[in-house]
């Protein structure tokens, strides 16, 4: 089952994502390079999470417009969407 990973443009902004997707447990972790705009931390969660994750991000005012959601896959990363 994929992962996925949202990725900030701002500390602030994952540091309110991660204390809005704390039912989701996502795992803070560095962003990967492949993804180079990014303040530098992600949010990684499993698949069967990631419509939850999606909204609880969404309403975390402080994370609007400077998040994207990933795809991990195989080879690589692959956008979403932006928030």
């Amino acid at each position: 089952m994929p992962r996925y990973l949202l990725a900030f443009e701002s500390t602030h902004a994952a540091m309110a994502a991660n204390r809005a997707l704390a039912s989701v447990q996502p795992v803070v972790m560095p962003t990967p390079r492949s993804i180079t705009a990014s303040c530098g931390m992600s949010l990684r969660f499993e698949a069967e999470d990631v419509d939850r994750a999606w909204a609880l991000a969404s309403s975390a005012k402080e994370s609007r417009g400077l998040a994207s959601l990933y795809a991990e896959e195989a080879e690589g990363y692959t956008l979403l969407r932006k928030l």
